[in-house]
């Protein structure tokens, strides 16, 4: 008995060690991730631990430096280009591996490879609009072009040769939660990581729920809702800018049938939630300065995740002495200054992806001007951790990829075969923008930089040390016809596809304005004398702020521009309380906080809480009756239903066309009035009232733990304030930089240099973010300095 029960103590002991060192589904091997010695424990960093070292690395062709500041900013010195990406590619690795890995398998549509059939959809989808395609397309043009195949070679080799150091216990930890491991770096993936931000910035498009608006309104009544200028828009490029003649004529409207018509039988009931991507930049010319040099400010607003989406550094070689953001998995720094100019990028929303409904007449064909027309097949194999590889195979048209068909359903579950025409799908090379942006000494070079950056479309300010300021709403677009690509167009004619392209030298920009001043927050681009149609989804609120306090300045400081970065004014409830008022009698609590209220949604701020809840039941009182079954949820914007308030009491939407009796503009005020008070005397009994806790400003890790991230921000703002500060998106990047002869630059994100959140450096930046402060950015004049006291860490690298 006794052997029996050693040979049982045996088979079970192997089977333990078996169970602990394998993964059990989607589970990482137990065993190993918690060895003490090569597990998850190893992740802490020490809070003393010296990063300075000397490093031998292969490949690199002299020997270079990377000196640390004390914010753990690396600031590279190399003497040649390919040292200076390599070593690049080397230090985002070393800090950012697991955050590259993951971003750029988000961009191919392979996130079910480590995560299982949760990501299926989400990796079907990227397949489908073409992200995989894109991103060939640019790669080609990337390796055509000598100085950014330098770029993407080297950044390649940094990146590999820090891969090839590593070990299990070297991995970064959520390689080890997850269970997987690094492969190697390829070029692909930094052209899938740029398609990505292209595809964050321009994905969103209304063409299907417009179409479908279109066909349910009045026409009076679909323009009056939803026109393509808003009402008192202060534009990108200022009124009254002088545009040059167009090289192109507006083409006519085709005579045939180009529109396409929902039927009800399209759709289901399921809706989908849309936000905009928004950004805020301006810069003040010396005129308007205390210094007498030009500010130039920039926060663009992206997903609030950790690790940070940027990464800081400064990049020297000869030629180049460049500070500012760069993104893990790509060369280059994106936002910025150098010794001469300075520069940052808000999202231009001119329409640049259309869909094209295409008529199948077999498995094999589909129909364009009367006949038949074979399509072009890309097979996708989606591999799903636990489960067998999917097959996806995806249609390509004249217009491009079949993105929605009877296999993968769009929208509200939309029925309808829909072909998806995009810029990002062309061969472009952003990369190349950066190069010579990081290098431009003067507004020519400058130009000529941004040039070469076509999608996604930008507003791009500048500013040099000669006094200039400039804007560009830059981007590659397309000359179209009145209204081509604002709704879904008929896919079987040759006469809706994209014509030709407007010379980028031919796009709205403006230098050195009267105003002396100039600014971007997603608004529309130009007014109305600008000579080439386009559409797009505009939005105005943060500019109408903007550019009322700029007016307003005549002796800017640096420390004006953090407090208008950090404004909580919004001129929604500036201009809509009143109106809100108005129609309550009852004199509580909740209406004596709102008529004191200075209408900024400050973080401890009772009213701002009163205000939102209310504004948000409200909007939707007014439209959910009458567009609640809109695909992807389409409502008029707050800023036109804003305009409505204050001009037309009589408007039929008012009327809940649920209920028997027809309500007017005071009804519907006090029915979401008494909504908002049931829901404030919940939070009353729970959280309480600060805004800050209602709206829970989150900074998540991108794989959602929420051991790693950091909930309920003590910040305030909102979507339609400067400081947009929403639950999950917000300033990613605060720069401000005023260019003075010793440049003074300013700079904060919502993070940290580490992806570790065993460091001390993982969000080593939020609490100076959440609290509107700023660090004074570290800016070496040769790219180092041996005896500076900032300088904390040195590698110094061999070859």
């Amino acid at each position: 008995m006794r052997a029996f029960g050693a040979i049982i103590s045996l088979i079970f002991l192997a089977a333990l060690i078996f169970v602990l060192d394998h993964p059990l589904g989607i589970l990482p091997p137990i065993g190993r991730f918690l060895d003490p010695v090569n597990g998850c424990l190893t992740a802490a960093d020490s809070v003393n631990k010296d990063f300075s070292t000397t490093l031998k690395i292969p490949g690199l062709q002299n020997a270079a430096q990377v000196q640390y500041d004390e914010r753990m900013v690396p600031h590279v010195s190399a003497t040649n280009d390919h040292d200076l990406y390599y070593i690049q590619g080397y230090v985002h690795a070393s800090f950012r591996l697991w955050q590259m890995d993951m971003q750029t398998r988000a961009a191919a549509g392979r996130v079910s490879e480590v995560v299982g059939n949760k990501a299926l959809k989400f990796d079907r989808t990227q397949r489908r609009k073409g992200m995989g395609y894109a991103a060939e397309n640019s790669l080609a043009a990337m390796e055509e072009e000598p100085r950014t195949r330098i770029m993407l070679d080297a950044y390649t080799a940094g990146v590999n040769a820090y891969i090839s150091t590593l070990h299990y216990r070297d991995l970064p930890l959520e390689y080890k939660l997850i269970g997987f491991s690094p492969e190697p770096w390829t070029p692909i993936k930094c052209a899938l990581l740029l398609k990505y931000m292209a595809d964050d910035l321009t994905g969103y498009t209304e063409d299907i729920p417009l179409t479908y608006l279109r066909d349910m309104l009045p026409e009076a009544e679909f323009n009056l809702l939803f026109p393509e200028r808003i009402q008192g828009t202060t534009p990108v490029i200022p009124s009254g800018t002088a545009f040059d003649p167009p090289s192109l004529v507006t083409p006519p409207v085709p005579s045939d049938s180009i529109w396409v018509h929902f039927k009800k039988s399209d759709f289901d009931d399921k809706r989908t939630e849309n936000d905009g991507i928004g950004s805020n930049s301006w810069a003040l010319s010396g005129s308007r300065t205390r210094s007498g040099a030009p500010i130039l400010c920039n926060d663009p607003h992206l997903g609030l995740n950790l690790p940070s989406l940027w990464y800081e550094m400064q990049l020297h070689a000869p030629g180049i002495n460049v500070c500012g953001v760069s993104l893990p998995g790509a060369p280059g720094i994106v936002i910025g200054f150098n010794d001469s100019i300075s520069w940052g990028f808000t999202n231009n929303y001119r329409d640049v992806k259309d869909f094209y409904a295409i008529h199948p007449l077999s498995e094999d064909t589909y129909l364009m001007d009367g006949k038949p027309l074979r399509y072009s097949e890309r097979i996708e194999r989606i591999g799903v951790k636990g489960k067998p590889t999917v097959i996806d195979k995806v249609k390509y048209t004249v217009h491009g990829p079949v993105i929605y068909d009877a296999h993968f359903e769009g929208p509200s579950r939309l029925k309808m075969p829909l072909a998806l025409t995009w810029m990002a799908h062309k061969g472009t090379n952003e990369l190349l923008a950066l190069y010579l942006l990081n290098r431009a000494v003067n507004y020519v070079g400058y130009v000529d930089a941004i040039i070469n950056f076509q999608c996604p479309g930008q507003n791009m300010i500048y500013a040099d040390k000669q006094g200039n300021i400039s804007l560009w709403g830059q981007g590659q677009f397309v000359n179209k016809w009145k209204e081509q690509g604002r709704y879904i167009m008929n896919g079987a004619t040759s006469s809706t596809l994209w014509g030709q392209l407007i010379p980028m030298r031919e796009n709205p920009h403006a230098l050195n304005p009267e105003q002396g001043y100039l600014s971007s927050a997603n608004q529309c681009v130009t007014d109305s004398a600008f000579p080439y149609y386009y559409n797009g989804t505009f939005y105005e609120l943060r500019a109408w702020r903007i550019n009322q306090v700029l007016a307003g300045l005549h002796a800017a400081s640096v420390e004006d521009m953090f407090a208008l970065q950090n404004d909580t004014y919004s001129i929604l409830a500036a201009n809509t309380l009143p109106v809100m008022l108005r129609y309550i009698t009852t004199n509580d609590n909740y209406t004596l906080e709102l008529r004191n209220w200075n209408y900024r949604l400050d973080a401890e701020s009772h009213a701002a809480t009163i205000y939102q809840i209310w504004w948000s039941y409200l909007y939707s009182d007014i439209w959910h009756d009458d567009f609640g079954k809109v695909p992807e949820n389409l409502w008029p914007l707050p800023e036109r239903t804003m305009q409505l308030l204050n001009t037309d009491t009589t408007l039929r939407f008012y009327d809940d066309k649920n209920t028997a009796t027809t309500e007017h503009l005071g009804d519907v005020i006090q029915h979401s009035y008494q909504q908002t008070v049931d829901s404030l005397k919940k939070l009353e009994r729970t959280i309480g009232l600060q805004w800050y806790k209602v709206k829970n400003t989150t900074v998540s890790h991108l794989a959602k733990l929420p051991a790693f991230s950091y909930g309920e921000l003590k910040i305030g703002g909102w979507g339609n304030t400067v400081n947009a500060a929403k639950s999950d998106h917000g300033p990613s990047w605060r720069m401000v930089v005023q260019m003075t002869k010793d440049i003074e630059a300013y700079g904060v994100y919502p993070g940290g240099q580490s992806g570790n959140p065993g460091s001390k450096y993982y969000a080593s930046f939020l609490k100076n973010w959440v609290e509107g402060k700023y660090y004074r950015l570290l800016f070496l004049a040769n790219g180092n300095e041996e005896n500076n006291k900032q300088i904390k860490y040195t590698w110094s690298l061999q070859p």
